[in-house]
Order: C-alpha cells, then structure tokens, then sequence
C-alpha cells in the first residue's frame, strides 16, 4: 500500500470479490448489536454465510461507516438501523441510500469509490477497467494489477 501525500492509504480489496449484498449492512448491525464480533467462531452460522462472506460483511460495514476502525458500531448505524426509532433499517428509502453512498466515498476503506469519484472522475466522465488501473499506477505507485481490476470488477457490480 502507498501512502499519498495527505496520508491516506489505499486499500484494493478486503470484500473477498463480494459486492456489498442487500441486508447485509442489517444483518451485521444486529449481529454485533446482540454483542458478538466477527471473529466469533460462531459467525458463520450465526450469520448464515461463508467464512470470505462473514469478512465481506465486516470490510462493508467499516467502508459505509457503520463501524469504526476498531469494530464499534458508529452513530450512523444507530441512526438508520436501530430497532427502536432506526429511520430505514431496511434501506427501502433512496435518501438513506444516498447518505451511504455518501459514507462510502468519504470513509476512503474502500479505496476505490473515493479515487474514482473525487479523481478519475476530475479527469474524465467515461473510463475503463484499464483507465482506472493506469490512473492508480500514474498517480500512486506500483499496485498489483489484478487486485485493481478485481476491486474495479467489485465496483461495476455494486451499481
């Protein structure tokens, strides 16, 4: 990983080649909402998903902001998830999916939706797998090749 010049660092992968899922962000809220983590040996039937899809769902929550770098759940995923007063705990609401959006861009772990969104796109409205790849190569050091497009192959498919 390179650091740029205002020290943020890059991350190319940690969703293991999964898009984020619909209610995944649900199902982690509540999962360590009840008190468990992610590392619970338990997790995968508790969660009723694959091993590589139990830390999908961890590097999606931290890359919108429902949890921080150290695990804890964040203000934001009390203000759309909680049970009690959560104002679209099944994300049914295309505001709160703009407001994830929003999160998921400016958060910068999933490095990617940030780059393209605040840079790549300051260069060029339409662009490629091969675009963005030279993009990050040109401006941000030696970066393996195959975690770019496949992290790129990630990003079409969340839209």
């Amino acid at each position: 990983m390179e650091i740029l010049e205002d020290k943020t660092r890059l991350t190319f992968s940690g969703h293991d080649s999964f898009p984020c899922r619909n209610f995944w962000l649900k199902k982690g809220y509540d999962y360590i909402r009840s008190g468990k983590n992610f590392s619970d040996e338990d997790s995968v039937i508790e969660l009723g998903v694959g091993k590589n899809m139990v830390s999908a769902i961890k590097f999606w929550m931290k890359s919108f902001g429902i949890l921080d770098l150290n695990g804890e759940l964040t203000p934001l995923a009390d203000f759309i998830f909680r049970d009690s007063d959560g104002v679209d705990q099944y994300l049914e609401d295309d505001v709160t999916l703009w407001l994830l959006h929003f999160h998921l861009v400016k958060e910068g772990h999933a490095s990617i939706y940030s780059l393209i969104f605040n840079r790549l796109r300051k260069e060029r409205i339409e662009f490629s797998k091969d675009i963005f790849i030279q993009h990050v190569l040109r401006n941000y050091g030696i970066y393996n090749e195959n975690s770019l497009g496949a992290d790129f192959n990630v990003f079409t498919r969340m839209y």
